[in-house]
């Protein structure tokens, strides 16, 4: 039910490619994408690893295209990605932490006071 949803993807991201990529160059590449889900996703939303260990900025999407001959897609930002306005979003005891793309709804994570609420199946 929830992926069906959404329309929004979390990306895990190391601090290097976070800083030079999602914030450096307003996209994020080599992600696998379902081909029913490209034309759902609005927002890109990246989950910093340990140590912060949650979500922190967003941005808007512009277009995903494919990455090279990989298989996978680059997303471009419609512009600079935005740190969230409430404080992070972080793990509730550490129950979940994103080893690849996720789907969610943007209203569930945007409210969430913890990633888990965004990710319940019933969204």
């Amino acid at each position: 039910v929830r992926r069906a949803a959404s329309d929004t993807i979390i990306v895990p991201a190391r601090a290097e490619g976070f800083n030079r990529v999602f914030i450096g160059q307003d996209r994020w590449y080599s992600i696998r994408i379902g081909a029913a889900m490209k034309s759902k996703l609005r927002r890109i939303a990246s989950y910093q690893v340990k140590p912060i260990s949650a979500v922190t900025h967003v941005a808007d999407i512009k277009e995903i295209r494919p990455w090279e001959d990989s298989g996978k897609y680059v997303i471009v930002f419609e512009g600079p990605a935005q740190g969230l306005v409430r404080p992070i979003i972080p793990i509730k005891d550490g129950n979940f932490a994103p080893q690849g793309p996720v789907y969610v709804k943007w209203d569930d994570l945007e409210g969430a006071t913890c990633l888990d609420d965004a990710l319940r199946p019933d969204g």
